[in-house]
């Protein structure tokens, strides 16, 4: 991760759907301890687990901001 962590923040939750977790992110810009520019992944993938779901998603987060912000 070579992005700030106090900059952004990561939302991994995933959500329920047909029995599995559809993993997901929400990225949030920290300025001034104000939210802004969000950004929704939409749904990145399908786990049995929940763990996984999370996991997956923040890994897919941290290539994301690292691809734009890194």
């Amino acid at each position: 991760m070579r992005f700030n962590s106090t900059t952004f923040r990561i939302d991994p939750t995933p959500r329920r759907a047909d029995g599995e977790y559809m993993a997901h992110a929400r990225i949030s810009c920290l300025a001034d301890g104000e939210e802004s520019n969000v950004y929704m992944s939409g749904d990145l993938a399908a786990f049995d687990a929940r763990d996984d779901a999370i996991r997956f998603a923040k890994e897919w987060a941290v290539a994301w901001l690292d691809a734009r912000y890194g």
